[in-house]
């Protein structure tokens, strides 16, 4: 599945960009995610906890950048993970390709998602929901680390673990509110 999603950064487009391919400083806003230390390769051993009511989705796997275009300030980030206890897996690739955004930066991106497994059986709306607002919560987080680190405060800690079933009650809120703005037309 192909999901599209974006964000502003408070940063002119090429800080933006090396910001954002710092994968250790940007890997604490990735709610609920873990990441180790980089092997020689460039790889980064990486977790990732997901609560769904009594479901508890933990993948276990690594990250990479696999490409990377300073001249069009354009990466791709992939990562590849089983779940843990169970048969489901993940495999993930991440474009970002970052413009100007008046003072800052836009950043676009574009996930192409294969689960298996648990997760998979969610359904496509609801995974869509659920990555677009990590997306959203991990944009709010990177903004917040820009203005700590701009006022010489000590940055946040990662980000906590993903709440599940707020993310869910929050993404079927939105969707019965897209579906209500339908119906008035």
């Amino acid at each position: 599945m192909k999901i599209s999603t974006d964000f502003t950064i408070a940063l002119p487009p090429q800080e933006a960009y090396r910001f954002l391919l710092d994968v250790e400083q940007v890997a604490p806003c990735v709610p609920g995610g873990e990441l180790g230390s980089a092997a020689a390769d460039g790889s980064y051993p990486a977790k990732v906890t997901v609560r769904l009511g009594p479901m508890r989705l933990r993948y276990d796997g690594s990250l990479w950048i696999s490409e990377q275009d300073d001249a069009s300030r354009r990466a791709v980030l992939r990562a590849k993970a089983r779940e843990t206890g169970a048969h489901g897996s993940l495999e993930a690739s991440m474009t970002m390709h970052v413009t100007p955004n008046g003072e800052g930066s836009r950043v676009d991106v574009l996930t192409e998602l294969a689960l298996a497994g648990r997760a998979a059986r969610m359904g496509r709306g609801i995974v869509d929901e659920v990555v677009r607002r990590l997306v959203s919560d991990m944009a709010s987080c990177l903004e917040q680390r820009l203005g700590d680190q701009g006022d010489g405060l000590e940055l946040p800690a990662a980000v906590p673990q993903i709440s599940g079933i707020k993310l869910l009650l929050r993404a079927v809120a939105e969707r019965l509110g897209r579906i209500g703005r339908k119906g008035e037309r």
